[in-house]
């Protein structure tokens, strides 16, 4: 048997319910989150750039990378001039850049600018469009309730009518058409 009693729904807790278990917009919020995040990584080109170098390293001379026999020297053999570790080096720094004019900063950060504020716009109007199937859905239950109940009450009356004319059928007071009819 359907059940005979109208559902009655929470629109508060459907509302948060269809807002938070569908996937489009949990998929959109995250695609704000990562234009959030660069966002924030493009304002970092607006500020100078300090960077701290350092280097190490061996170094090995002579006119061969081997010893192939020719005139005995220091300098003739690079491979074994570098195991000597007689030349070594070492640099150590600090680099700053500072853009003049931030042309292509500031034109990153409108980007992502721009690029947030469409992602917002499209939550928002995804968020709208649940909000419209939701109330759409509530009052098409709605109106089915208020369409078989309606029918419900019809038949009941046509039942009525017909044990109403079959009873002044019953006592001649009735033709056959009218019984027919009910």
């Amino acid at each position: 048997e359907p059940m005979q009693v109208k559902m009655i729904y929470d629109w508060e807790l459907s509302l948060v319910e269809a807002l938070t278990r569908r996937v489009e917009l949990r998929r959109q919020k995250w695609q704000i989150k990562k234009r959030e995040a660069e966002l924030a990584a493009n304002k970092n080109f607006l500020l100078p750039q300090l960077d701290t170098i350092g280097r190490y390293r061996f170094r090995g001379f002579g006119d061969d990378l081997f010893a192939n026999g020719g005139v005995p020297g220091r300098f003739n053999n690079a491979w074994d001039n570098l195991m000597t570790g007689d030349f070594q080096e070492w640099q150590v720094g600090v680099e700053m850049s500072f853009p003049i004019g931030f042309r292509r900063a500031y034109a990153a950060v409108r980007h992502s600018e721009l690029q947030l504020a469409r992602e917002r716009a499209l939550l928002l109007e995804q968020e709208r469009t649940v909000v419209y199937d939701l109330s759409n859905a509530i009052a098409d239950v709605d109106r089915a309730y208020e369409v078989v109940e309606t029918n419900l009450n019809r038949r009941l009356a046509a039942r009525e009518q017909l044990a109403a004319v079959q009873a002044a059928f019953d006592a001649d007071n009735a033709t056959l058409d009218l019984l027919l009819e009910a």
